[in-house]
């Protein structure tokens, strides 16, 4: 019998009781919570593209329904940043602020932490993105933007359709797309590479049918893609999906392999089987 006013302590067994229970809690939490966050850089990814989506839209409003320049939606004139700026290394380069000299859509961009998608942000901090210029292993990985337009709009492109108003789109606004994330590293398809030409290294999502890019690459190439990194359970993220705004303002989730339909703005479609 213990003595009154005497404290009586724990066991060893007692205490690893304790630690197991707590050990059995922190296993059936963790991946729950892994779900939690997961879930919710999702969420902003895709608000995101619809904030991209609501300032779009009151760009055509603004300038007569005429689309931004689509290699010129974050800086203006990009070919003037030089070898470290827009070819290839701008996206990741906090050196370069839009601010210095603002694109067609910048001004809109009030809230400057909708430019990048926290996922795309961890794949490229985690050496995800597939250089495919010098500068990208010079220039320290410090993502800024993450989104791409739609390059068969704007009107400056002259060997493409490069719709330039809104009303020249020949298919519904809510089956063109507006913005969209691009794949990051090379993405496969029936033995070809969908992005023959280049992965994320710009505000452009240049989506091309054969044989332009690469004459010869395979009926299924395009030049840029979709991205692969949402909804896959795949640990290379390589059968995922793309959030993309359309130009009505709605998002959808798009698989790469349908980035030429997804961004097509003449009538009639490009199946992929």
């Amino acid at each position: 019998m213990e003595k009154p006013g005497t404290k009586r302590a724990f066991t060893l067994i007692e205490l690893l009781v304790v630690i197991a229970i707590i050990a059995l809690l922190l296993a059936i939490l963790t991946p729950a919570l892994k779900k939690a966050k997961e879930a919710g850089r999702e969420i902003i990814c895709k608000s995101n593209l619809r904030q991209y989506g609501l300032c779009g839209i009151l760009y055509l409003e603004d300038n007569d329904t005429n689309f931004p320049r689509p290699w010129w939606i974050i800086y203006n004139n990009y070919g003037s940043l030089g070898p470290a700026g827009y070819n290839g290394c701008v996206w990741h380069n906090d050196q370069l602020h839009p601010d210095d000299q603002p694109g067609d859509l910048w001004p809109y961009l009030e809230n400057k932490k909708v430019n990048l998608c926290p996922v795309f942000d961890s794949l490229a901090r985690s050496g995800r993105a597939d250089g495919h210029v010098t500068c990208t292993s010079t220039v320290p990985m410090k993502p800024q933007f993450g989104y791409s337009m739609n390059s068969f709009l704007g009107g400056n492109q002259g060997y493409r359709p490069g719709i330039k108003k809104q009303s020249d789109i020949e298919r519904s606004p809510s089956q063109v797309a507006y913005f969209g994330e691009e794949s990051l590293w090379k993405i496969y398809y029936k033995g070809v590479t969908l992005n023959a030409a280049a992965w994320f290294n710009d505000n452009v999502l240049l989506v091309a049918r054969p044989p332009w890019p690469v004459p010869g690459a395979g009926p299924y190439a395009f030049a840029d893609c979709l991205a692969s990194f949402h909804k896959t359970n795949d640990p290379d993220r390589n059968g995922g999906k793309s959030n993309v705004v359309y130009v009505d303002g709605h998002v959808e989730l798009v698989a790469p392999k349908n980035s030429f339909n997804a961004c097509w703005v003449k009538k009639g479609s490009w199946l992929v089987d």
